[in-house]
């Protein structure tokens, strides 16, 4: 039977390592608040989704995203879908996406933002699907499966 895992690492470290005990569909978590990305993690582990976290660059740290200074994602060979959770009213974030969508347009992305921005950043999220805070488990679920189709 799955269990929860903690995921909090500090946050200049790579990406998790994928559950192996999980074997479902990937999903690679962008978030900048860990706690978010573990409750996300945990019900989308629950749901047999293999998950890995990202907590995205921080300048506190020196952690700067290898998708942002011309280099990818260690995850991102294995992901079939990208949950991003970072701000996207945040210009390196932003980068971060487009990023993502350049190198790797075959990996769905899902965008959890503020309902009332999803109109500013139409641009940014053509292609993606886009999850409105408060963010719900059958929203996020919802989400999910629509990427993976």
């Amino acid at each position: 039977m799955w269990k929860p895992v903690s995921l909090r690492r500090r946050p200049d470290l790579e990406p998790t390592p994928w559950r192996s005990e999980l074997s479902g569909p990937r999903v690679l978590i962008e978030h900048h608040d860990s706690s978010i990305a573990v409750a996300v993690s945990n019900l989308l582990a629950a749901e047999g989704y293999a998950v890995s976290n990202c907590g995205g660059p921080d300048d506190r740290h020196k952690h700067v995203c290898p998708l942002v200074s011309g280099g990818d994602c260690p995850q991102a060979a294995d992901a079939d879908v990208v949950f991003f959770g970072l701000d996207i009213s945040d210009e390196g974030d932003r980068e971060i996406l487009r990023s993502w969508r350049e190198r790797h347009a075959d990996i769905p992305v899902i965008v959890e933002m503020p309902v009332s921005r999803i109109p500013l950043y139409e641009d940014e999220l053509e292609g993606c699907v886009a999850v409105p805070q408060p963010m719900t488990r059958d929203t996020l679920l919802d989400a999910v499966g629509k990427a993976l189709r």
